[in-house]
């Protein structure tokens, strides 16, 4: 199925290949690895306000973000620690959201040189750092 999705993002971004420069990017992956798998992946179900779309494999939980991002929480309890920045379509109810289910987070930040961007930091249970911002 991934690579059939692959294909499909693939011959869809064709057209506006000429206008890119750089590296063309399809898909995006983003994978955090967790010391205990099945919390982490309750607490990304939590703050993703769903459960994972898919298991590729058993030590991996998948969501799809986007037709083009995909997150994943990975059973690695030895590998790196992640920083996962998502830009949501209203900051103020997903605070409000998750502050209902428990989570500590601090009141978000205007971000210079934008007009209206805004930007929250926290932890997940493991220690890694969770953006969330909106605006432009």
């Amino acid at each position: 199925m991934l690579m059939r999705e692959r294909q499909t993002a693939s011959s869809l971004c064709t057209a506006h290949a000429e206008e890119v420069n750089g590296m063309h990017v399809d898909t995006v992956f983003v994978s955090v690895n967790a010391d205990d798998f099945g919390a982490q992946s309750r607490w990304w179900s939590l703050l993703l306000d769903r459960s994972w779309d898919q298991e590729p494999r058993p030590s991996c939980h998948e969501w799809k973000l986007s037709d083009s991002v995909l997150f994943q929480v990975l059973d690695n309890p030895p590998g790196p620690r992640t920083t996962v920045t998502l830009r949501v379509a209203d900051l103020d109810v997903e605070l409000a959201r998750l502050r209902a289910q428990g989570v500590s987070v601090a009141d978000p930040s205007k971000v210079e040189s934008f007009q209206t961007l805004r930007y929250v930091q926290f932890v997940d249970p493991e220690g890694n750092t969770v953006g969330l911002l909106d605006g432009r």
